[in-house]
């Protein structure tokens, strides 16, 4: 708990100063890389978030599933409940009648009965007729008190565990809505440092290449990686019978087969640092992740058209947003995305298997 008090603090804090600089000024690589950083701890942020409240649902479907057992399991108890409380209401109305004459006859009617005997036979006759009428309203009283109490020891039962269920669904909701105050400001910063990026669009691109070229464009990798594509992974990473090329050759990267059009996301922040024709990969995009055990960490994304690409060189992009779309160009046998993750120096360093780094 205390851990989580301690982040909801930093985020809130981190809210309170994540207001970028005033659009309109000259901006400096300094003032790039700190709005970089603001804006990768709230995504950041948004994403633990975003966990816990997709858990907070899980735990509340949990528990509309476990009131519904309930409900099967007392449904007996519930068809005795309701017979109990039809019989209470019968023992009510016929102790209302009994009040009602007790009321109109006044409280010496037994009194005045056995006092107007003619004679000491009627008198013992009155007397167990008075006896046998006290003893039916006293059981009258008695049926309603009983019914009372299996009533109330019917519902007890459930009206606890339902209760203890319905108490933790208010604690989860309120945990929720604060979760959820605290996604609507991120999002709101997010939002004004999108308008500055927006806004700085040219001089953010050109910083961003030149500290490329000149090697001064580092931070630090955040994975793991996300799926660059919903779709479904048709070829793994290793040797493998080249389709085109008809010969056994090392497969560099996965491939996720998929209709023409379909999105295709960022893994992971970074800076678009290659956009380009490659004669096998058709159009092929580069993302700089940052620096990974001390060396730089790229994926690639192959076999676009150029009309699909929505990113430029120097782009800053972010898990999850759109670079491209699924295409056939290139040496393909079919619509898929060919996707690489290559870690090191120069101009094509060496190529790992993506499933050791994305997160399924």
């Amino acid at each position: 708990m205390r851990k989580k008090l301690v982040a909801v603090a930093l985020t809130t804090s981190l809210i309170a100063t994540a207001m970028p600089l005033q659009a309109g000024a000259e901006i400096t690589r300094e003032q790039v890389q700190q709005q970089r950083e603001k804006k990768g701890e709230l995504l950041e942020s948004k994403s633990k978030y975003t966990e816990e409240i997709n858990k907070y649902k899980q735990e509340i479907a949990k528990m509309t599933e476990e009131k519904k057992k309930l409900d099967v399991k007392f449904a007996p108890q519930q068809k005795r409940l309701k017979e109990a409380q039809d019989q209470r209401d019968k023992a009510w109305d016929e102790y209302k009648k009994l009040i009602t004459r007790l009321y109109q006859q006044g409280e010496n009617q037994y009194m005045a009965m056995l006092l107007s005997a003619r004679s000491f036979n009627d008198f013992l006759h009155r007397f167990e007729i008075v006896r046998i009428m006290a003893k039916a309203d006293f059981a009258t009283v008695e049926r309603y008190q009983e019914r009372l109490k299996i009533v109330k020891k019917e519902t007890g039962v459930y009206d606890k565990l339902v209760g203890e269920i319905q108490k933790k669904q208010d604690e989860i909701n309120a945990k929720n809505a604060k979760l959820l105050e605290l996604m609507k400001k991120i999002d709101s910063n997010l939002e004004a440092i999108q308008d500055w990026e927006e806004a700085n669009e040219d001089e953010i691109l050109q910083i961003n290449l030149d500290d490329w070229k000149s090697g001064k464009l580092r931070f630090p990798y955040t994975g793991p990686l996300s799926r660059p594509t919903n779709t479904r992974k048709t070829s793994g990473f290793g040797g493998r019978f080249h389709p085109v090329l008809g010969k056994y050759k090392k497969h560099e990267g996965i491939d996720f087969a998929g209709p023409l059009g379909t999105p295709v996301r960022a893994a992971a922040d970074g800076v678009v640092v290659a956009s380009r024709p490659s004669s096998g990969y058709g159009w092929l995009i580069t993302i700089y992740h940052g620096q990974y055990n001390g060396k730089p960490f790229f994926t690639q994304y192959a076999h676009s058209f150029p009309g699909q690409v929505k990113v430029q060189l120097g782009q800053e992009v972010h898990r999850g947003e759109q670079i491209t779309s699924v295409g056939n160009n290139g040496r393909s046998t079919g619509p898929h995305l060919h996707f690489e993750v290559r870690i090191g120096q120069g101009e094509r360093p060496p190529a790992y298997n993506p499933d050791n780094y994305i997160k399924y």
